[in-house]
């Protein structure tokens, strides 16, 4: 990768402040910098290190920057999946802000590019600057001095972690999906492990992205002791092996899969039962739920938080509508809702927490999927994982366990279930790419926007996206994918 583009992108106070309020969108960018400012504190000891990736940046505290800046949160992207769709009612306040704000309508019809060039495509961005934090830590940690207050191997770890999901992230939005007969010669990403931002690199293949997601989880995993730390931004043996499970999953090796999520719900599986939570002003979840952390960094059935601070005022999908129970499933009822005294008009989502980290609820799906397409199945240990879920998220009044005819009814139940929990992330899009790798699971996208029609087939090249315009025009090494 080039070195203006790195330093652009990578270095830890390039800063990209991104929100959505009812009436704007305020997107602000700070001038190109160096990598320690002046008056800031150069890294020196293993504290100076636990501390940036705990505050996620390389300024000293009190400066803007929090803990998004390691991890980072994948923005506005929820419409790239057909599970959501633009709202439809020209009164909605929403309405004029998706009709008029380019990236969003890109990603409502999968056009070929999101960005034009010259424009920063803030998920790369922000993903790759995450990775050099990561790089800069593993760089420097075996020759800090010791410090205090944080040990070496769990800062280590966590780095290695942090990493991990940073390509797991980019390679599923820029790259293609794991299929083991193709992962050595199809594209993903960059592969950067290192913090010196002067040289360029090429795309590195599917395999070796996911190869080098497995050996910073493997190392992870040796080194770290602490299963669960305090706060759920910092990735503890638990994050570690639930994300392992997750790599595993996308690559269809489901024993191990089953193992490592198994693994992690030895050392946390706790959820909240949905069930004893209530709205503040009965009918208007936009004022509160009691009973509800919406802090992803303390939320207790948060396992690994990736913060976000906004979504994007989209609406479920028709296709969406279809799979929820909009009477007894408690995530609508609870959590979705109109605010008409403020000129939101169909139903959103409020409150409940949302970011690219990992759920609990995500890893006890992970067992029941795992434990149903392993080479052994195991029937009985899926339904029991599948209703440890169902039976947090639905009213407890009207609550019947699922009862599958076959095999195959019981996993369409299980990524059902995927789809209602992993709602408003770019994980709505991520689990689909993934199930089209398996014919028995694929299904293409289609989505109705302002009375037109857009569809996306199983085998399209948009499922991956296209590397941004302004990286593509100074790096030479790089190749597009196909559009």
């Amino acid at each position: 990768m080039n070195t203006k583009i790195i330093k652009r992108q990578l270095v830890g106070l390039f800063f990209i402040l991104c929100q959505i309020s009812i009436c704007s969108i305020l997107i602000s960018c700070d001038d190109y910098v160096d990598i320690v400012p002046k008056g800031n504190t150069i890294p020196q000891t293993v504290d100076d290190l636990g501390e940036l990736l705990a505050n996620g940046s390389l300024a000293t505290a009190g400066d803007v920057f929090g803990f998004t800046e390691v991890s980072y949160n994948i923005m506005f992207f929820e419409v790239y999946s057909d599970d959501y769709n633009a709202p439809q009612d020209p009164t909605n306040i929403y309405y004029t802000i998706f009709q008029t704000l380019p990236f969003i309508q890109n990603e409502l019809i999968w056009a070929d590019y999101l960005y034009g060039v010259s424009e920063d495509d803030r998920n790369w961005n922000g993903l790759y600057k995450s990775n050099y934090i990561c790089n800069y830590v593993l760089d420097h940690i075996t020759d800090a001095k010791e410090g205090k207050s944080f040990k070496r191997d769990e800062v280590k770890g966590q780095a290695l972690v942090h990493r991990a999901m940073n390509y797991f992230l980019l390679t599923n939005l820029y790259g293609k999906q794991y299929k083991a007969g193709s992962a050595a010669t199809d594209l993903s990403v960059p592969l950067v492990i290192e913090s010196n931002i002067n040289n360029q690199y090429p795309r590195a293949t599917v395999q070796e992205v996911y190869d080098q997601m497995l050996a910073d989880l493997n190392e992870a995993i040796s080194i770290m002791k602490v299963e669960v730390p305090e706060f759920n931004n910092i990735p503890g043996l638990a994050t570690a092996y639930a994300l392992r499970a997750r790599v595993y999953l996308w690559m269809q090796d489901y024993d191990k899969a089953y193992a490592d999520a198994s693994k992690s719900l030895s050392m946390r599986s706790e959820m909240i039962d949905y069930n004893t939570l209530s709205m503040y002003m009965p009918g208007i979840p936009a004022y509160g739920i009691a009973g509800y952390d919406n802090s992803v960094q303390t939320n207790p059935e948060v396992l690994y938080s990736r913060y976000c601070s906004e979504t994007l005022g989209c609406v479920f999908s028709d296709k969406m509508n279809a799979i929820i129970d909009k009477k007894n499933d408690l995530r609508y009822t609870t959590f979705m809702g109109a605010l008409e005294m403020s000129g939101i008009t169909e139903p959103m989502i409020w409150t409940r927490k949302h970011h690219s980290g990992i759920d609990i609820s995500e890893v006890w799906l992970m067992k029941a999927e795992s434990a149903l397409r392993k080479s052994s199945p195991n029937v009985s240990e899926s339904k029991q994982a599948l209703e440890q879920v169902r039976k947090h998220r639905y009213a407890a009044a009207t609550y019947q366990p699922f009862e599958a005819s076959d095999n195959k009814s019981l996993l369409d139940e299980i990524l059902k279930e995927r789809r209602r929990e992993i709602i408003y992330s770019e994980m709505s899009f991520i689990d689909h790419k993934r199930q089209n790798a398996d014919p028995s699971t694929a299904r293409p996208m289609e989505r109705t926007v302002y009375g037109k029609t857009y569809t996306m087939p199983v085998d399209d090249p948009h499922w991956q996206l296209a590397i941004p315009l302004n990286v593509m025009a100074q790096n030479p090494l790089l190749v597009q994918n196909e559009r």
